[in-house]
């Protein structure tokens, strides 16, 4: 029989050390200046070390408090009270960011969510938005400034991209894309966070390499690509699945860009969920949660698909799916948009308005959450 001797680190949890990364890092830079000095850390070489190895229930109250404070924090607690005052001491949309995130929570801890990641995550990487590459694109058609911009706000892309091919023709349209996505950018920290959080299968409409990038870690070939053209392989269970829903860049002949090939990978009116791109969207509709990042998910035809499924499911009960959106300018917005989501089966979580950095703080949280879980 085997007798497995307790080392001094298992002992006494030194293994847990890593797991309070920031935390250790803060409490080391300036920021953590008071704390050192309160507990003689100020001297050391490397204090964080030194106090939870020392102190192990001092550094554990430090810790709770900046638990608390970064929760709040990320998850606007002084945001909402400002935009949003309520009479007394209620912070409801606070109060509810913080419980949804909760939730969220429990579905990473059971590791069967899948993230949708949308455009608004290639921008810190050096990319354009979508909406705002075919801003670019109707202005050097000299399409009408008012009208484009209606339809853009509206999310009608489709309509946008229908007018300057009619312009340009479908080639200059492509070429412009290519131009555009067709290159390495710099890995913003927001998809370095994404990659720590999920390690199996991502599906995305970009059509950059962002997301492949963060992942070639040396290995070969670690990642593999599915598309509509492919929806149907296997995925490999020894690689990260990039399921990039309208095409990849270095095949921009094949991407869904115009109307027509939208309508045919949707279905031209009516949704048709046999075809591959929603077919395989109602399988993750239904058997995963997803978390929308970087999603606009107003009147696309991802929404339309969602919309679809949901009518053919009859109530039926699906998995919380989670998107991490912008807060609306206005209550009567948010309340607007927060039940919109809802009739989609969506749980919002809001950051401050406009502030696009905030979802990399919200999955750093997410990421430093379950690792505190680990330790108890």
């Amino acid at each position: 029989m085997t007798i497995h001797k307790m080392s001094w680190c298992d002992e006494d949890h030194h293994g847990h050390f890593e797991k309070f990364s920031d935390f250790n890092e803060w409490l080391n830079s300036e920021d953590g200046e008071k704390i050192r000095d309160e507990f003689g850390l100020a001297k050391l070489t490397d204090p964080s070390k030194a106090f939870f190895a020392g102190d192990r229930e001092a550094y554990d109250q430090a810790f709770r408090e900046y638990r608390k404070e970064r929760r709040h924090e990320v998850l606007c607690e002084q945001f909402f009270a400002d935009t949003f005052p309520a009479e007394g001491d209620d912070n409801h949309w606070f109060e509810l960011n913080q419980r949804r995130f909760d939730q969220l929570l429990g579905r990473l801890a059971t590791k069967d969510t899948l993230p949708f990641v949308g455009a608004g995550l290639s921008v810190p990487g050096g990319f354009s938005s979508w909406e705002g590459h075919l801003w670019h694109q109707a202005e050097t058609a000299g399409l009408e400034r008012e009208a484009v911009k209606e339809l853009l706000k509206e999310g009608q892309y489709e309509s946008v991209i229908e007018q300057i091919v009619a312009l340009r023709g479908r080639d200059v349209f492509v070429q412009d894309i290519r131009d555009e996505f067709d290159r390495n950018g710099t890995i913003p920290d927001v998809v370095f966070r994404l990659a720590e959080l999920f390690s199996d299968t991502v599906v995305t409409t970009n059509y950059d390499r962002l997301i492949e990038q963060a992942f070639e870690t040396g290995n070969p070939e670690p990642v593999q690509i599915i598309t509509g053209e492919n929806a149907t392989d296997f995925p490999d269970a020894e690689k990260t699945t990039v399921v990039k829903l309208h095409g990849d860049i270095r095949r921009p002949g094949h991407c869904v860009l115009s109307k027509d090939q939208y309508d045919a990978a949707y279905g031209a009116g009516d949704i048709d969920l046999s075809l591959p791109i929603p077919k395989l969207l109602d399988y993750y509709f239904r058997n995963n949660s997803l978390l929308f990042l970087g999603c606009s998910l107003h009147n696309d035809r991802t929404i339309q698909v969602f919309k679809a499924i949901k009518a053919s499911h009859h109530g039926d009960d699906l998995p919380q799916h989670f998107v991490v959106e912008s807060c609306p300018e206005s209550l009567e917005e948010l309340r607007g948009r927060n039940a919109f989501l809802a009739s989609l089966g969506l749980t919002g979580i809001w950051f401050e308005t406009k502030r696009y950095e905030c979802v990399e703080g919200i999955l750093r949280l997410a990421r430093n959450e379950l690792a505190y879980r680990e330790t108890q």
